[in-house]
């Protein structure tokens, strides 16, 4: 039984408050030799050097923005959230994700999701994925293809297979200080705007209208400000290569799971071959 979306905002504002003091403490490691400072000193450079003291105004800034627009993408929703940090391995929520090779040798594949949204309708549930970044990152179906972008859709497939549910999504939310470029004076409204679409989620989305409305209840026309999808004034969806239908989208599972299988294969019987990745911006088959 999924609990109110308000217990899960709270958990959210913790978790994200935990990942972007991480996040500054793993950059100041990167600028400091760790054998040679105690865990007092790590503390205090927080608290005593110019650039600890801008860094810790950037996170209360990044965290108040983010938050707001985190919330809103759960308030203007028919998705709740069904969990978060969700781990697959043997002491996890999942169970490990299990690759049986031709081979006859079996793959286990471990990881966490950030959060697991669920929305139940009349035809059946339907689940999306969201992983938080601290860069702005979107899904490419041409680096899906080349094996380059896999995490997201295996665990849709995965989650998928385990609750019987239908995929609706797999989208980033960047956690990013948003900048503001313009040849004009904005006002406060433009800007909250500007603001606002650097925090849209990007992503893979079912091409499914009432999924899409779903996931953004105020969308009737025009582009959803949080979720990348557009719909038309004849109230259909556009077709852009971010969006898939379900027939695409069971392919793209299959797929995925089968290069996964590749993968391994060639990694267990010790294929080092060097096979560089060339981007042409092409058509991906799968859409």
């Amino acid at each position: 039984m999924s609990r109110p979306k308000e217990f899960y905002i709270k958990i959210i504002v913790i978790l994200f408050i935990i990942l972007m003091t991480v996040l500054v403490f793993v950059k100041f490691r990167k600028d400091n030799n760790p054998d040679r400072i105690t865990e007092e000193q790590k503390n205090a450079i927080f608290r005593a050097t110019v650039k600890g003291k801008i860094l810790i105004k950037r996170l209360k800034r990044m965290i108040s923005k983010a938050l707001k627009y985190i919330i809103e993408t759960l308030i203007y929703s028919d998705f709740n959230i069904e969990g978060t940090e969700l781990e697959f391995g043997v002491k996890g929520d999942y169970e490990p994700i299990i690759l049986n090779l031709e081979n006859g040798k079996k793959i286990e594949i471990t990881g966490k999701i950030d959060r697991v949204d669920i929305a139940k309708t009349a035809e059946g549930n339907y689940i999306r994925i969201i992983d938080y970044k601290s860069s702005i990152k979107n899904i490419d179906l041409n680096e899906v293809e080349a094996g380059l972008q896999l995490q997201l859709l295996t665990y849709v497939d995965a989650i998928c297979k385990k609750e019987k549910t239908e995929p609706a999504g797999a989208l980033y939310f960047s956690l990013i200080e948003p900048i503001i470029k313009s040849s004009e004076k904005l006002t406060e409204e433009q800007i909250e705007e500007e603001i606002k679409k650097q925090f849209k989620m990007n992503g893979l989305i079912l091409a499914d209208v009432n999924i899409v409305k779903k996931m953004d209840k105020t969308l009737e026309n025009g582009n959803s400000k949080i979720i990348p999808a557009y719909i038309n004034k004849e109230g259909n969806l556009s077709d852009k290569p971010n969006s898939v239908n379900r027939e695409q989208f069971e392919r793209l599972q299959k797929y995925t799971m089968k290069l996964l299988e590749q993968i391994s294969e060639s990694i267990l019987t010790g294929n080092i071959n060097i096979k560089p990745y060339y981007s042409i911006k092409k058509k991906s088959s799968y859409c």
